[in-house]
């Protein structure tokens, strides 16, 4: 293109005005135009031919044309980033004053997502996934540099041991030990207790602080939560409130940093680690956005909360431990390390399996991409607790499982018999229909070696009049 204005040159001789165009720089024009625009600035007196003016002019036109949409197209993508970066900004703030309505718009979204969208992420309770937020602008405001302060320090955080509670743990272990071996020379009765109490504070347990308190899987009238209340602060696993809320930060946010024993940091730690060690700072992050309106209304919840350190003192360790020396005179010495030292952390390792191995060996018949398993054993020790997939698939479902007898789901005997009752009531649970479209959907297969499924083609030799034809005829082939 020629790059400067053409000029008008009179040739008075003839009296007609005539046009010729100078170029500054003639780079740009066609090889034709080239010539005639260095000519006409290099002076010379012929005038330029009109079909080459013309040409350099309709070059000119078409170049500025060029020029005016490439500046439109530009407007537009700044028009168009500005609207993203306002955007973006506006769900930054979202996410640092932890909006509930960004973490609802946020399940509202992924809640129809293929099961295959990852392999530790959980389903049932997906919250908020801070990996696929993509942001960060200048932080403006204090809570959005609070925020990235936090960030920063959740990256760089090493956890550190709180030896106080590292020397409980070890004292409680060592002391377990202790009382196993003072178990053979003490009373038969003392035996019977032990067992009893180790029963009703796992039921405490599940019945109470699990499936109650933690879940809402059903209601329960005064009465029984004044009863589930006493069991739960037998077993002495902090007061109910507490034991909640992490349990439901375990659930929105499982296998995550957000994870209070997070499995992924490996077996030791979701077991017992998690108890001694300096939580992540996502931890105390995500409890101020777990709803815990319901317990705060509780007055059997958070009077135990308010009064669990005497609490404690009498039900967990006076109790258990003076009945057997009061009524059939065993020694406080082994009534102590029996009743007390033994029991606690038999019921407390119980709690620790469904944590831990319940989380790392076993089938996942309703969701193969998390790590929640299915496994009989915990079942048996934690009272009905081990069918973790599917209770991490189903939450709120009252018996946590969806096959098992009583004799493997104790606690979903015992909440039955107080319904009965009509002591527990609304009881949660989940259809079988939407059980199998789970299964189907993201479960291992496993599901249906369980399943009327898994017999519908089987035989019970030759001569069965079910054997595949295809089968039959190479069968007398051979």
């Amino acid at each position: 293109m020629c790059l400067s204005t053409p000029t008008t040159t009179e040739n008075t001789s003839a009296g007609n005005t005539s046009a010729s165009a100078t170029c500054s720089s003639s780079s740009q024009c066609p090889n034709a135009t080239h010539v005639a625009c260095n000519s006409n600035n290099n002076n010379n007196s012929n005038l330029i031919p009109k079909t080459t003016k013309l040409a350099c002019n309709e070059n000119v036109k078409i170049q500025q044309k060029n020029l005016d949409d490439s500046s439109t197209k530009n407007l537009s993508s700044i028009t168009t980033l500005r609207r993203k970066t306002t955007q973006i900004g506006q769900a930054t703030e979202a996410n640092n004053n932890h909006s509930d309505s960004a973490y609802e718009d946020y399940n509202s979204k992924t809640k129809d997502l293929p099961c295959d969208r990852g392999s530790s992420t959980s389903s049932s309770s997906l919250g908020y996934n801070e990996e696929n937020a993509v942001y960060r602008e200048i932080p403006k405001t204090k809570d959005q540099q609070e925020a990235v302060a936090s960030s920063m320090q959740a990256q760089d955080f090493k956890p550190e041991i709180r030896w106080p509670d590292l020397v409980a743990q070890l004292y409680l272990h060592l002391g377990a030990v202790y009382g196993f071996y003072l178990l053979f020379s003490a009373k038969s009765q003392t035996f019977m207790w032990l067992v009893l109490a180790v029963w009703v504070s796992g039921i405490g347990i599940t019945a109470g602080a699990h499936r109650l308190w933690s879940h809402k899987s059903y209601n329960a009238s005064l009465p029984l939560r004044i009863v589930l209340i006493f069991l739960f602060t037998i077993a002495g696993q902090r007061d109910a409130y507490t034991w909640a809320l992490d349990h439901r930060i375990h659930h929105k946010f499982s296998e995550t940093e957000a994870d209070p024993h997070n499995a992924k940091r490996g077996f030791w730690f979701a077991h017992v680690g998690w108890l001694f060690l300096t939580p992540h700072p996502k931890v105390a992050e995500k409890r101020k956005v777990i709803d815990m309106s319901d317990l705060e209304n509780d007055g059997v919840v958070m009077f135990q909360r308010r009064w669990f350190i005497p609490m404690f003192a009498l039900i967990s360790i006076g109790l258990p431990v003076l009945v057997p020396w009061h009524f059939w005179g065993e020694s406080l010495w082994k009534s102590f390390w029996i009743c007390f030292n033994l029991r606690f952390t038999t019921t407390l390792n119980a709690a620790f399996f469904v944590n831990s191995v319940a989380h790392m060996w076993g089938s996942r018949p309703y969701d193969k991409n998390i790590s929640p398993v299915e496994s009989r054993l915990v079942s048996f020790m934690a009272l009905g607790e081990g069918w973790h997939n599917y209770h991490h698939v189903f939450p709120w479902d009252y018996k946590t499982g969806e096959f098992g007898s009583y004799r493997l789901n104790i606690t979903t005997a015992f909440i039955d018999f107080c319904a009965k009752l009509g002591l527990a009531t609304g009881l949660k649970s989940v259809s079988p229909d939407m059980i199998k479209r789970r299964a189907m959907k993201c479960g291992d297969g496993s599901r249906f070696l369980s399943d009327e499924y898994a017999h519908k083609d089987a035989v019970w030799g030759y001569g069965d009049r079910d054997i595949p034809k295809d089968d039959l005829q190479e069968l007398k082939r051979m």
